[in-house]
């Protein structure tokens, strides 16, 4: 069984993630409210209280980008270096911010680009892009992926996002997760 460990914020927090991702075993490590520059405050405590996963997750920024402080792609570049020195097997993705109603596309568009770089300029990184499976499959009216704060992912969001986190980790594990 694949170990994945997902560091972040609520959205890593509040997800089930046994029911959306039953074929991984996952480390939960994000923390509601959380900043980037908090989560690497935290960051190498976290890499010693786990030390061997095969795949680590990163979804960061989601408060950064609401209150207005647009640093948090660097800080993040900071991140993924630490990560890879400490995990030098590990694939490391890098996941998008989700497409919020509440945030402007463009803004969206901008730090997305720049999460891409970071995941392209460290190697064995990976960029997961979550805004094409949720413009696909959340329909704001029949099929939300945001609960009514606009922020925060429904069930529909989490089952999309775990669909998209398993066809990532189905192109870096080939064969290694059923189903």
């Amino acid at each position: 069984m694949i170990t994945l460990l997902m560091l972040g914020d609520s959205l890593v927090e509040w997800g089930d993630w046994p029911s959306h991702l039953p074929e991984v075993a996952v480390i939960n490590r994000g923390i509601a409210g959380e900043m980037t520059e908090e989560l690497s405050a935290r960051l190498m405590d976290e890499i010693e209280a786990y030390p061997d996963p095969n795949v680590i997750l990163i979804q960061s920024g989601t408060n950064n980008l609401l209150f207005g402080y647009r640093l948090f792609p660097t800080i993040l570049t900071t991140m993924l270096q630490r990560l890879r020195l400490c995990y030098p097997e590990s694939p490391i993705i890098v996941n998008s911010l989700m497409p919020m109603p509440i945030v402007a596309t463009h803004d969206l568009e901008e730090v997305n680009q720049e999460l891409a770089e970071a995941a392209a300029g460290v190697e064995n990184c990976h960029f997961l892009d979550t805004v094409g499976p949720f413009n696909e499959h959340c329909l704001p009216i029949t099929h939300p992926g945001f609960l009514n704060d606009q922020v925060h992912l429904s069930t529909r969001g989490y089952q999309v996002w775990g669909r998209a986190i398993k066809a990532k980790l189905d192109e870096l594990f080939p064969n290694a997760i059923p189903g």
